[in-house]
């Protein structure tokens, strides 16, 4: 049984935004004493049925909001809110409070009438486990009416293995809160949820509403228009401007109206196309009349007033995307919303924090032949991010291989972990224009094919879109010229994989090529690259041919290395190149990501780890004594001793966005020499690659255990800020441990 890490909130654990279940939006946060008044509200909204299913009997609000509110001054207690609208009203809250010297806590919740139904019981269920978790309670009880059976039903579904007593007219339950394979799926089965809801919206949309449409052509607001007809979007579009609405005018076919309230169908998505200073408006004016979705394409915002504008959406109960943004565009739904026309279909969706770089592989994308299943230029993302997208797209049946381009990461250990998951069924290139060790480490970890420019991007994404993997590390590579092939046959090596080389001779007719292919893909061989330089013997048209008419389900590419532009051209059986090294490092990518999506995703469990053991030893710690830090290595089972053989050094330091950072060093007479990072939790695949630099040097066995072990403790107590391990023959001959607030060093 291996260990499973607690799962990652997109947000902050006990604060930041958080979606229902229908995929509005709320705020999450502890709760205050200043907010008295805000539950007093919240209370005396709720039915009468509601307050007895909490407090068992009648209570006034007034009394019922202190004792939520209040704590001993020796009691674990925490509680949780949930905000929504504009103003802020309460709408649910949570808590626990931790049984007196136990590692039991009680917990309760209470949702609006209202707001039943959405999810929130359960999002803050989840969100009290996992802080309660981390201060060493291992479970929780409840006690509720056994006509209650919404909060009955939260606790039975929440993936926890729940056992429940009746008694009378009340039902006790009790369950572990230690995060399971079963409770961690439900959890990102309902964050998915949750999340796919949120952007229906802004791809399946009732009616869209241009907010600033225009007749000037020459205007954002009139291309988005444009756009929107000329995709053929079959839903409603609504212009709005305020000077051609109050005339009773239109913008090319289309009646145009003041305002968003005067609109009389539905909208649920707004693209703005308005000056900075009108934005805000705009915003306040899509909450009022209820639309779900706003795509902001004004720029020109700092960072600050960026969220600032995705703060107001989210208490409006909209999502936004942007500021900044191009827009998006959608196949299925033929939207074209914004600045982007409809591309052709086809399996890739493309997510990009640059418009322009993200227009130019639209463009590089149709010329090669590649459809397109959505578009999504992310602006400032202050709200949407690809994290959002990698959960959208995962369930798509149109999307088969998802292209990101990243500059910079809101959450990497989200990302890190919906990689993962969504890598397993369809594969993720990512173009990061940061040459940082954390980033290719994370990609490296998470399955994700990092690329080095747009042109390889797009050079892989071709060959991915066929829908085939290669079946193994061989390729039947067959040629007529050896300084082309010589070029492929080192770029196939360097990428890992074994060349089984045909050539054919530089006199080589079509009858030799359509023998070699016929042989070819009844090998063995896992895929097959057809590489021609036209010699005068064979003509490029019986090539093409050729592969064409190819049979079997074996990957194929080719390189035609007369054909004019583009660089790449998709044919519904194989993808040609111009280039052998462009078609040997997409095969070589290929390879790479089909070897990572067979190994199952393990986090290696250990049995004779002391938890909580360790968790008592740094409680209301700053700093460790030599001893103590001894004892929570031994807590851990790392081998303390001494040792013979290579001297390695293993450290630990946190990132703030990244988490753990695990480093290896290999001390040397000129200094230390650096062999790799990787980044925690590790699985085993993770450790066995960060020592492979060692390969030969040492029985790689005990260190990964060392590795692993090391990995755990880090993500378990986050208080451990520094932590280094001198090494000599798989035992830990020395170490160092500092705490967030203190030293501990040996």
């Amino acid at each position: 049984m291996g260990y499973v890490p607690p799962p990652t909130p997109q947000h902050g654990l006990e604060e930041g935004p958080v979606l229902l279940k229908d995929g509005r939006t709320a705020l999450l946060r502890r709760a205050l004493r200043k907010d008295l008044p805000l539950f007093v509200e919240f209370l005396r909204r709720l039915s009468p049925a509601s307050l007895r299913m909490r407090f068992f009997s009648p209570i006034s609000p007034e009394r019922a909001a202190e004792l939520l509110l209040s704590a001993k001054p020796d009691e674990e207690k925490v509680t949780l809110i949930v905000l929504a609208g504009d103003p802020s009203r309460l709408v649910a809250t949570g808590e626990y409070v931790r049984v007196r010297g136990q590692d039991t806590a009680e917990v309760a919740f209470l949702v609006e009438d209202a707001y039943q139904g959405k999810g929130l019981g359960t999002l803050l269920l989840e969100r009290l486990a996992l802080v309660a978790a981390k201060r060493g309670i291992r479970r929780f009880q409840a006690f509720t009416l056994a006509e209650n059976r919404p909060m009955l039903n939260v606790f039975m579904e929440s993936g926890f293995r729940v056992k429940a007593h009746r008694e009378g007219g009340e039902v006790e339950v009790e369950f572990e809160i230690l995060m399971e394979e079963e409770a961690a799926r439900r959890f990102e089965w309902r964050e998915k949820v949750s999340t796919i809801a949120s952007l229906h919206p802004f791809f399946f949309p009732k009616g869209v509403a241009v907010v600033g449409a225009s007749r000037d052509p020459e205007s954002i607001g009139y291309r988005v228009l444009e756009n929107l007809i000329f995709g053929r979007f079959q839903g409603p579009v609504f212009p709005v401007n305020e000077a051609i609405g109050q005339e009773g005018g239109t913008v090319g076919p289309l009646l145009a109206y003041p305002n968003l309230e005067r609109i009389p169908g539905p909208v649920d998505l707004a693209v703005i196309a308005v000056p900075k200073e009108r934005v805000l408006e705009a915003l306040e004016a899509c909450g009022r009349r209820g639309v779900r979705g706003a795509i902001v394409l004004t720029a020109g915002f700092t960072p600050q007033e960026a969220r600032a504008l995705a703060d107001k959406a989210r208490r409006l109960g909209m999502r936004l995307l942007g500021s900044g943004s191009l827009g998006l565009a959608h196949a299925a739904s033929r939207l074209a919303a914004g600045l982007v026309p409809l591309p052709k279909p086809g399996p890739l969706a493309i997510s990009s924090q640059s418009g322009t770089l993200g227009r130019a592989v639209l463009a590089y994308a149709e010329a090669m032949g590649l459809g397109v299943s959505a578009f999504v230029s992310l602006g400032a993302k202050a709200d949407i991010s690809s994290n959002d997208l990698l959960q959208l797209w995962e369930e798509d049946e149109a999307t088969g291989v998802i292209l990101l381009y990243l500059e910079s990461f809101g959450n990497p250990r989200r990302f890190s972990r919906l990689a993962r998951r969504v890598g397993k069924k369809k594969p993720i290139l990512a173009v990061h224009p940061s040459r940082d060790p954390l980033v290719r480490a994370l990609f490296a970890q998470a399955g994700v094919v990092r690329v080095g420019s747009l042109e390889e991007a797009l050079d892989v994404a071709a060959l991915l879109s066929l829908g085939r993997l290669p079946e193994n590390g061989r390729v039947r590579l067959i040629s007529n010229a050896s300084g082309p092939s010589n070029l492929a046959l080192e770029a196939l090596k360097e990428g890992g994989m074994e060349v089984e080389h045909v050539d054919l001779g530089s006199e080589a007719r079509a009858e030799a090529f359509q023998k070699a292919l016929e042989e070819a893909l009844g090998s063995e061989a896992g895929s097959v690259f057809l590489l021609f330089v036209p010699m005068g013997f064979a003509g490029e048209e019986e090539v093409l041919a050729l592969i064409q008419e190819a049979q079997g389900q074996k990957l194929l590419l080719a390189c035609l290395m007369g054909q004019e532009e583009p660089r790449v051209r998709l044919m519904a059986r194989a993808v040609l190149y111009r280039f052998p090294e462009s078609a040997a490092l997409a095969l070589s990518r290929a390879w790479g990501y089909h070897r990572w999506r067979e190994e199952p995703l393990l986090f290696p469990d250990f049995p004779n780890l002391q938890v909580e053991k360790a968790r008592k030893l740094l409680e209301g710690k700053k700093a460790l004594s030599p001893e103590e830090g001894r004892a929570l290595l031994l807590a851990f089972g790392l081998p303390l001793g001494e040792g013979e053989g290579l001297r390695l050094r293993l450290t630990a330091a946190p990132h703030p966005l990244f988490g753990p950072v695990l480093t290896l060093l290999l001390p040397t007479p000129l200094g230390e020499q650096a062999l790799g990072l990787r980044l925690t939790p590790l699985t085993e695949r993770d450790a066995r690659e960060f020592l492979k630099p060692l390969e030969g040097h040492l029985e790689s066995a005990p260190y990964r255990e060392i590795v692993l072990r090391a990995s755990r403790l880090l993500e378990e107590f986050p208080q451990v800020e520094r932590l280094e391990l001198e090494l000599t023959g798989a035992k830990v001959t020395d170490f160092q441990v500092k705490l967030a607030e203190g030293r501990g060093d040996r």
